[in-house]
């Protein structure tokens, strides 16, 4: 499972998985999105060259 967060000010962040933190911490920003994609086993998923998450 690959997903990504759409957050205030920065728009989408970079593609992220299996339980790694997407969006920001520490900054004051609000969440105002997520998706979500699912990818069979063994095979590429999204990439976006984005870094996920963001702190202060």
């Amino acid at each position: 499972m690959y997903y990504r967060a759409h957050v205030q000010t920065y728009g989408w962040l970079g593609w992220t998985k299996n339980g790694a933190k997407a969006g920001t911490e520490g900054m004051s920003k609000r969440m105002e999105g997520i998706q979500i994609q699912l990818v069979e086993k063994g095979k590429p998923g999204p990439s976006s060259g984005q870094t996920a998450f963001r702190t202060k």
